[in-house]
């Protein structure tokens, strides 16, 4: 089992940080049907049956947990390069 975890600092308004996580969430759906609920204010979990994680939002960071299945682990880089290049050009 493979596994992504990001961890980022941010400085924009707190509703507009979950709006773009929502969105990196959605751009990820089109690819794959993930599961997306919000459990809290502040944690965003995400499922698949190849994949499973949350988003926890924190005093000025949020970080990014996920378990790839053996399916989902061989695209590991391609789809840590894709949530990494949706935070660097949606939130600050």
């Amino acid at each position: 089992m493979s596994n992504i975890h990001i961890r980022r600092s941010f400085t924009m308004p707190r509703a507009e940080l979950r709006k773009q996580l929502e969105d990196l969430t959605a751009s990820l759906q089109e690819k794959w049907p993930l599961e997306c609920q919000w459990q809290t204010d502040d944690c965003l979990s995400f499922k698949h049956s190849a994949v499973k994680g949350e988003i926890e939002i924190g005093k000025d960071d949020f970080e990014l947990k996920a378990e790839l299945g053996m399916l989902f682990g061989a695209f590991k880089g391609a789809i840590e390069n894709e949530i990494a290049r949706f935070i660097n050009e949606h939130i600050y």
